[in-house]
């Protein structure tokens, strides 16, 4: 997976049952994860002597903390989706059978948002996670130019001086999670 890491495009991971081990790394590569109430993480290669090899040693501390994260490596506890939830390793619980269409009307929503901000930001947070502060603004400060300058950026800027917001067209409802409008 180490060759995947540079992917600046948003992956949802949809867990829908059993995420041991592998299963777990590959999880952890996902940006958001989307998980079904009746799913289970755990570091179960434990109890065979097998090692994690795809980045759970070094995602799951940058997801959650590593006193969360030496507990699963080092026990190989098992979690519900629920623990997983509340330490962070899973952004949102769904119920069963719900877990797949959740995380396609995710990513529908923002693949319907201009794709290269996006992009750039992915960039930027990956490439400065853990690097001193001002390594961290010197990498966001040179992907934002990456995508300032084009041309899709240039009209969301006429379109955000001219007050033409995309969740306002029709007067229909807000099509923004989280955003109310009055």
């Amino acid at each position: 997976m180490r060759r995947w890491t540079d992917i600046y495009k948003l992956i949802i991971a949809a867990v829908n049952g059993v995420a041991y081990a592998g299963g777990l790394e590959w999880a952890c590569f996902a940006d958001i994860r989307i998980v079904e109430e009746h799913a289970s993480y755990g570091v179960t290669c434990r109890r065979w002597n097998i090692g994690l090899a795809d980045g759970g040693t070094q995602r799951l501390p940058r997801i959650f903390g590593m006193g969360h994260a030496m507990e699963l490596i080092l026990t190989g506890k098992v979690i519900d989706a629920a623990e997983a939830h509340r330490i962070g390793l899973a952004n949102e619980v769904v119920s069963k059978g719900q877990g797949l269409a959740r995380a396609l009307e995710l990513a529908e929503f923002i693949a319907s948002l201009p794709q290269g901000a996006i992009g750039s930001d992915k960039e930027a947070a990956v490439r400065g996670f853990g690097k001193p502060i001002d390594e961290g603004l010197r990498i966001e400060a040179a992907c934002f130019h990456k995508s300032f300058f084009h041309p899709d950026t240039e009209e969301g800027l006429r379109r955000f001086r001219a007050r033409d917001h995309p969740d306002r067209k029709n007067g229909g409802p807000a099509k923004t999670p989280g955003i109310v409008l009055s």
